[in-house]
């Protein structure tokens, strides 16, 4: 049965245009000091997807397509960089997820029986909006839907505004974003769990409501994620025609601070493409936006991905001149959501600055956050360690209710400093 399953899921993806993987393989790459640069440079190469570049010493995950292996491999065997192979073709990955989920919908949807949210599924975008404008109308004196923009392709980009407190933003503001890159996918049910408990559990909203206002972005890239679920499972960016033969811009290299001009290793067509311009793309352009509107206020910003199992923190570009001032702050605060989280799970999260672990990143939304407007206590959570972009969907629950923890220990927090 399980075999006819597949079978039918591979022919409706094929007939649906799905873009497939076959043979394309995943690397784990180690490379040394010496050799960073020469294996940095193979980003933004066609046929190249990093999956999670490190810093020199780490464990990088970069994906090959089958025309790109041979010349790969020889310069991982001409440089002597130690390396091995994840898994020998992706798209027999992928074909598992596909199968998993179609078995999952046959039972389950974005909302049961009795019409509360399900959140062990994996959401569409039309069951994401259906649920926000549903909690509007139930509780409109705790929560507002305010429309920031149309994506690219005509998509709704909502700011959920959450607070007791008749006027917005007249208390310390934590704000949010989840679903920048298209595929990780796992990042936006952690908010809208959120955004459940902040509305519908009585308990929840009278702690963390008390002494601060929530500004939460479930969903900034909708088209992106559409996109990805349908077409192209391993899409990371927007949607926005850029040239005439070129798609998509990286949200999270799009923004103003340290933005820079796409490189040669950052074409447009590339995974890091950084757009045209600064804040070129309405998703960014409106999240910059909103918060400028409160950034008084703002005194905690949260970019939520996967994965990694990382509490980040800025700088995260190599021009930056030296430690960032509240470097001991950033890490103790960090250390709050670590040590909520592993008390109540065991889960072990790693508080570590953006370029030592990961290298260079310019026009990331966390600097830009903490530089423009001024939210020092910024930070971007990678979630979801020990899988890939394809998190279980059997989790997801739980990986909701595990980040709910962090995320309370930062309201509390942020409610006891400046509330």
């Amino acid at each position: 049965m399980k075999v006819l399953l597949l079978i039918l899921v591979s022919l409706f993806m094929a007939a649906n245009g799905y873009v497939s993987y076959r043979n394309y393989k995943l690397y784990e790459v180690v490379p040394n000091v010496d050799q960073y640069d020469g294996f940095s440079a193979w980003e933004g190469a066609p046929g190249v997807d990093f999956f999670k570049r490190k810093s020199a010493g780490r464990a990088s995950t970069v994906l090959i397509a089958p025309e790109q292996q041979q010349e790969f491999e020889a310069f991982l065997r001409l440089n002597n960089i130690l390396h091995n192979v994840i898994y020998q073709d992706y798209e027999v990955e992928l074909e598992k997820e596909r199968e998993q989920m179609a078995e999952t919908r046959k039972t389950k949807s974005a909302f049961k029986i009795d019409g509360q949210a399900d959140f062990s599924v994996f959401w569409s975008f039309t069951e994401m909006q259906s649920y926000l404008l549903g909690l509007r109308d139930r509780f409109p004196n705790l929560i507002q839907v305010e429309n920031l923009a149309f994506s690219p392709e005509g998509r709704p980009i909502y700011a959920i505004k959450v607070s007791s407190n008749p006027i917005f933003g007249q208390r310390p503001i934590i704000a949010m974003e989840t679903g920048m890159h298209a595929r990780e996918w796992a990042a936006p049910p952690t908010t809208l769990y959120l955004i459940h408990k902040l509305v519908e559990d009585p308990v929840t909203s009278a702690e963390l409501l008390a002494r601060v206002d929530w500004l939460i972005i479930p969903m900034q890239n909708p088209d992106g994620y559409e996109f990805s679920r349908n077409t192209q499972r391993l899409w990371r960016q927007n949607r926005r025609n850029v040239t005439a033969t070129c798609t998509g811009v990286d949200l999270n290299r799009n923004f103003a601070f340290t933005w820079r001009a796409a490189t040669l290793s950052q074409p447009c067509g590339s995974q890091t493409y950084p757009g045209p311009s600064p804040l070129s793309e309405p998703e960014d352009y409106q999240l910059h936006h909103v918060v400028e509107r409160y950034a008084g206020q703002v005194k905690m910003y949260l970019s939520v991905h996967t994965f990694g199992d990382l509490v980040l923190f800025p700088w995260g570009y190599t021009d930056a001149p030296g430690r960032i001032e509240n470097w001991d702050e950033l890490v103790n605060v960090g250390n709050i959501w670590r040590d909520a989280v592993l008390a109540a799970t065991g889960k072990d999260y790693y508080v570590v600055n953006s370029l030592e672990y990961f290298g260079n990143i310019n026009g990331a939304v966390d600097d830009h956050m903490l530089a423009i407007h001024g939210a020092s206590i910024t930070y971007t959570l990678e979630l979801t360690d020990g899988f890939d972009f394809r998190y279980p969907e059997e989790r997801i629950l739980a990986l909701a209710e595990e980040t709910f923890i962090g995320y309370r220990s930062f309201g509390l927090y942020i409610g006891n400093r400046f509330g």
